[in-house]
């Protein structure tokens, strides 16, 4: 079983290394042919969910997304599209680090995410890099190119290997590349995918 129940909603199991690579492994197959069950992010409350998922928002932050998503879907939805852009430019660039578009468009992003980070420190005297809850919808948009820019400006960023499956594709931490398939039912058995795709298409 390679996904999990977050809030009523299902969504993969973290299993890439890093949290921009799970934002690429939430379209569940990049090797194949584009159809709709392979979309995790379908809706920007399941957007919110899965950035408290990977530990990118707190709790309270999603919860208040999910409301504030609730009360404009129009905005909601256009943070949607412009968080799947962003997936794909840095799938593009992580696959190719000479896709200059991919990588503007992510670079981007990221300047608008550090512009509005605070440099905070916890209980222990760590720092470390927060979003303010005040940036409302864009904050899962914002959250997921400020862990791009992380992954992107350390050297993990070579270790980025993706699964080699002719209907997979997904991106992991592998240094070694030895990784032969994602392990997880997206390639490792298809036939269980095709089944669990089946029973979760609308009747």
């Amino acid at each position: 079983m390679h996904w999990v129940n977050v809030e009523g909603y299902p969504m993969p199991i973290p299993i890439g290394g890093h949290p921009a690579l799970e934002l690429c492994n939430t379209w569940a197959g990049w090797a194949a042919p584009p159809s709709p069950e392979r979309e995790w992010l379908r809706d920007f409350d399941r957007l919110a969910v899965w950035t408290g998922h990977v530990r990118l928002l707190t709790p309270t932050s999603v919860a208040r997304l999910r409301e504030q998503g609730r009360r404009d879907p129009t905005a909601a939805h256009e943070v949607l599209a412009a968080t799947r852009q962003l997936r794909t430019a840095l799938h593009d660039v992580l696959l190719d680090p000479h896709d200059t578009d991919a990588f503007r468009h992510v670079a981007e992003e990221a300047r608008r995410a550090a512009a509005a980070a605070t440099l905070e420190t916890d209980r222990t005297g760590l720092a470390h890099w927060s979003l303010p809850d005040d940036l409302g919808l864009r904050l899962p948009l914002l959250a997921g190119a400020r862990a791009a820019a992380d992954l992107l400006t350390t050297p993990a960023r070579t270790e980025v290997r993706a699964c080699p499956a002719d209907d997979c594709g997904w991106l992991f931490l592998d240094p070694r590349g030895r990784r032969r398939w994602c392990s997880m039912a997206t390639c490792g058995n298809r036939a269980k995918v095709r089944a669990w795709a089946a029973r979760r298409q609308p009747h």
